[in-house]
């Protein structure tokens, strides 16, 4: 998926004077480039999940600066606040297992997922990965 035309996307449907709130994971801004293990670490999330190319909290803000139509754009990084709740879908999922248990074939799956929350949570501990906030407000038409 192409993030420039999602954000514009967003931008276009969102009325005149109305807020834009994007919440989403984001990797570190470059430079430093990025390292082999970086690099193997953001494939092995992007295969296991299926996700697009993650983009830096920086880059979501240039584009949102790009549609021309937004103001007060800002970002902030709530690594230190979401970070505890990787740990904790992890152990959601041992702590009730009772979906595990009534369909034994998701057993496999769930420990894939498992596998992923972990190394998803140790690549925001990293570093690696930001949660990032972009936000803006669309610039009223002019009369």
């Amino acid at each position: 998926p192409d993030k420039k035309k999602y954000v514009e996307e967003m931008v276009r449907v969102l009325k005149p004077g109305g807020r834009l709130v994007i919440a989403t994971w984001c990797q570190r801004s470059t430079p430093p480039a990025f390292t082999e293990e970086d690099l193997v670490n953001l494939d092995y999330l992007y295969k296991e999940w299926a996700h697009p190319y993650f983009i830096s909290i920086e880059e979501y803000a240039s584009l949102v600066e790009g549609t021309t139509t937004m103001r007060d754009v800002d970002t902030d990084d709530w690594t230190r606040q979401t970070i505890a709740s990787w740990r904790h879908s992890i152990w959601a999922g041992v702590w009730d297992p009772i979906p595990v248990f009534s369909r034994p074939n998701i057993w496999y799956k769930t420990l894939r997922d498992i596998v992923c929350l972990e190394r998803m949570r140790r690549a925001f501990g990293r570093g690696l990965m930001q949660y990032g906030m972009i936000k803006g407000v669309k610039v009223k038409a002019s009369r």
